[in-house]
């Protein structure tokens, strides 16, 4: 019974205040004897001892950003000397977004590839997931990558609001 009120309270904590790497809990003793860690000791009862215990802090920025990767993986269809090709390749290496790029120019597999997802050969071609954009349009790829949970750099957001 300790345990489940202890984990109760650490994870009541912890939800409240996700950014403190530790909070006191207070050891409460009950008029029937038992013992029990809470926030505060209820009416009643008597405080008999506190711990500091160390929670969690807000999740690990790269394990998040993997986790998207694996669910939402970033594809680009590119050929060499394409100016449109290379904004998106500049967009994705700016905001520092991990993704693979197929040169289609030359390589029949990639053609085929690229023909299976897009239907075309039209380049720039981007997957982020299944979601597919051909071209290139600053604003839906943000969006797209947003929706997906990719991190954006704080200028990327700012241009979003002006």
């Amino acid at each position: 019974m300790r345990a489940i009120v202890l984990l109760l309270t650490l994870s009541t904590l912890a939800s409240v205040s996700p950014l403190a790497s530790a909070v006191t809990v207070l050891q409460c003793k009950e008029p029937d004897g038992s013992v029990s860690f809470r926030e505060r000791c209820p009416a009643g009862s008597e405080q008999v001892g506190s711990r500091k215990v160390n929670v969690a802090g807000p999740p690990d920025a790269t394990a998040q950003l993997a986790e998207v990767v694996r669910k939402s993986p970033i594809t680009l269809y590119a050929i060499p000397q394409c100016d449109a090709c290379d904004l998106v390749r500049q967009q994705l290496q700016a905001a520092k977004l991990p993704f693979t790029e197929h040169d289609v120019a030359t390589d029949a597999a990639q053609q085929e590839a690229l023909k299976a997802v897009s239907g075309a050969l039209t380049v720039p071609a981007v997957t982020v997931g299944t979601q597919l954009f051909t071209g290139y349009n600053r604003a839906a790829l943000d969006t797209a990558l947003k929706a997906a949970g990719y991190p954006l750099p704080a200028s990327a957001e700012a241009a979003k609001r002006e």
